[in-house]
């Protein structure tokens, strides 16, 4: 009986390989694929994705052996990347309209999202929240309403960092500042760091993000998602507390309105709530809009100012130049703010040009084409999923003149960024589904970097030292793994 069942398991198990490799064959023969590595059954790829050097590390090991366009089974899903300025153009803005919808192929995401908010919707719900949210942050009220955030949010930053009686902790700070920014501008409110709603809502999100990030397992193993039920129960548990915390809020806005309405939520209340209900725009969306908000940017805005301060403390020359400016403009007494960035060209560009080297976003969401499409001349099926890489076209020899050359003066006059071709600079995407928080994004990164350049000395806690920039990939981005040396000094 045993030595049945053991034959039985053989010829399943070759049944299934050949059936595997059948339809591999007739894939190949229909389509001219991008090339890649050979895959195994059922996990395909992933062993090679995985170790310590991180993803991002093994998929550029890959672009080297196949090109720039290539792809790779992740499981049970076929993958490509798109790598290059050329490439990356026509998938995201030629063909943008056929693009521009995110897969729902996640597990518990998709089981909890089920497609509402900004990220994973792709309804005429998602375009009409992207537009409130654009319309938000070029907004003058909610712009002033910021700058006055900031300026507070700042006076307490600088107070930690001058308290001589405690250690502080750089980056906690540049995370509760950059917390507080996105709640000043998605709910009109600012915490004390040891609010106990903050530190809830800061709590409930951090651990939403991990049980609902792309790296976990079953997003591509689906037969893991059996074990998975703690995890999302967990998770579903924590979107309703923070959802709740969102409605407690919405409701103290409903019963003291406000003209002219200066935050997010009071924008959509006052002027498109009604308006929502016609495209089909629910309570989900927008509570699931917000929530997406927080997700994408807390994370991405500590991590861009962790890259920025690392740069002015290996390029000292120009972090003094850049003091130079703001004192020379603005001086010592008063806070920098977003209007004076035409005053300020130089500080300016050279926040851009750490952008455009050290941005710590690789690729951008998920996208897939509604039909067939070809990138480079290559086939790319109906409903493949496509990763676009955002930092190669940022270092094109084509249209960078010294590409791995740092060089603020590349963003003045005649070689400023307004002469480049379209899509060389792209540390927020590009096409319709650009990050749409790209403004408030500046904005915050400007106020605090200009601010901290006005008042500190960047250094690092052993100056004799080289600053090594080595990274380690995670699902928010590149984190540069030794940013803990980082220090302000207080200037005289």
């Amino acid at each position: 009986m045993a030595w049945t069942n053991h034959i039985l398991i053989s010829f399943i198990i070759i049944a299934l390989v050949y059936a595997y490799a059948a339809a591999c064959a007739m894939w190949r023969t229909r389509y001219r694929l991008p090339p890649g590595p050979w895959a195994w059954p059922i996990i395909g790829n992933l062993p090679q994705l995985k170790g310590k050097e991180g993803f991002y590390h093994y998929v550029l090991e890959f672009r080297k052996t196949y090109g720039d366009i290539f792809r790779l089974k992740m499981g049970v899903h076929e993958v490509v990347f798109v790598f290059g300025h050329q490439h990356v153009q026509e998938v995201l803005c030629k063909n943008g309209a056929l693009t521009s919808n995110r897969p729902n192929w996640m597990y518990i995401p998709n089981k909890i999202f089920k497609g509402k908010g900004i990220v994973w919707n792709n309804r005429d719900a998602c375009k009409a929240l992207r537009s409130v949210l654009k319309l938000a942050q070029e907004d003058s009220y909610v712009v002033a309403s910021l700058q006055r955030y900031l300026a507070t949010e700042f006076d307490v930053f600088q107070s930690h960092v001058k308290d001589k009686s405690s250690a502080y902790d750089l980056e906690y700070l540049i995370g509760q500042t950059s917390f507080n920014f996105l709640s000043a501008f998605l709910l009109g409110k600012r915490y004390s760091y040891d609010d106990p709603t903050m530190i809830e809502i800061r709590n409930k999100l951090a651990e939403f993000g991990a049980s609902t990030a792309s790296a976990n397992p079953e997003n591509y193993l689906p037969f893991l998602a059996n074990f998975t039920q703690a995890k999302f129960q967990t998770a579903a548990a924590n979107q309703e507390i923070v959802f709740n915390r969102f409605r407690e809020i919405i409701q103290e806005k409903r019963n003291t309105p406000e003209d002219p309405p200066t935050d997010f939520l009071r924008i959509y209340l006052s002027n498109y709530e009604k308006e929502g209900l016609k495209n089909g725009t629910c309570e989900a969306d927008l509570l699931q809009a917000v929530m997406d908000m927080f997700l994408a940017g807390k994370d991405n805005l500590l991590l861009s100012t962790k890259w920025i301060l690392m740069a002015l403390v290996n390029y000292p020359e120009v972090q003094s130049k850049c003091r130079s400016e703001i004192h020379q403009v603005i001086g010592q007494g008063q806070r920098v703010q977003s209007q004076d960035r035409s005053r300020t060209p130089y500080t300016v560009a050279t926040i851009k040009e750490i952008q455009r080297l050290y941005s710590p976003v690789t690729f951008t969401v998920f996208h897939y084409p509604e039909q067939d499409i070809q990138v480079g001349g290559y086939d790319v099926p109906k409903d493949t999923l496509m990763m676009i890489e955002c930092k190669a076209p940022c270092r094109d020899k084509q249209f960078w003149k010294d590409p791995e050359v740092f060089n603020p003066d590349r963003f003045l006059g005649i070689d400023g960024e307004g002469q480049l071709p379209e899509g060389c600079f792209i540390p927020y995407g590009e096409g319709p589904r650009y990050c749409i928080g790209k403004y408030v994004a500046d904005m915050f990164m400007y106020f605090l970097v200009t601010n901290i350049i006005q008042n500190f000395k960047i250094t690092t806690k052993h100056p004799e030292q080289p600053l090594s920039f080595e990274n380690a990939f995670s699902f928010f981005g590149l984190q540069p793994l030794h940013f803990p040396e980082i220090k302000l000094e207080a200037l005289e």
